[in-house]
């Protein structure tokens, strides 16, 4: 093993030793995780070397990341609905097309090249046809992390929002805490 891949190794570890725990989905301060409750997460493609053991990229997801939102329980649903003040029943909100996995996987990748800590918000306003229509970051790690998360979050194509039966325009929020160690 040369030097750039041992490098990268201890890189990796330390990325996945810091990143564990660093993904929170909740949209309002009310929101919080029970103990009973699983989390889901994202592991590393490679174990580090001379282990067969995968560490956590991404955890701290109280649904399934990789779940379209018609796949979810209704628990989760409920989880999910809770994010909200006022959604009536019978309503759904919007929710990322293919799940939540490829916009967490793109953020542990840029994550993972820019190496900043801190906290990003994002609230995306997702129209009636399900494109995002904007993206405003609150809190931002770096200027480079958020452009590149608004980025990924904007390309993102989403199931719309459902209000009265009827496809509406709605926000969707993703909250995500990086740490660099």
């Amino acid at each position: 093993m040369n030097v750039s891949q041992h490098m990268n190794n201890m890189v990796r570890r330390r990325l996945a030793a810091c990143f564990a725990g660093t993904l929170a989905l909740l949209a309002s301060a009310g929101c919080t995780s029970q103990a009973s409750n699983p989390e889901y997460s994202i592991k590393f493609e490679d174990p580090p070397t001379g282990s067969h053991i995968r560490h956590d990229a991404v955890r701290g997801s109280t649904i399934p990341i990789n779940k379209r939102y018609h796949e979810l329980t209704p628990e989760q649903r409920t989880t999910v609905h809770r994010w909200y003040q006022n959604i009536t029943p019978g309503d759904e909100p919007p929710f990322p097309s293919d799940g939540l996995k490829p916009i967490h996987d793109a953020m542990r990748k840029v994550q993972h090249k820019l190496l900043v800590a801190g906290e990003i918000y994002l609230i995306a306003t997702v129209e009636a046809n399900g494109e995002v229509a904007q993206v405003k970051a609150i809190g931002s790690p770096s200027p480079e992390m958020t452009k590149f998360a608004s980025t990924i979050v904007l390309l993102t194509k989403f199931k719309p929002a459902v209000c009265a039966g009827r496809p509406c325009k709605m926000d969707f929020p993703l909250r995500y805490v990086f740490r660099v160690e």
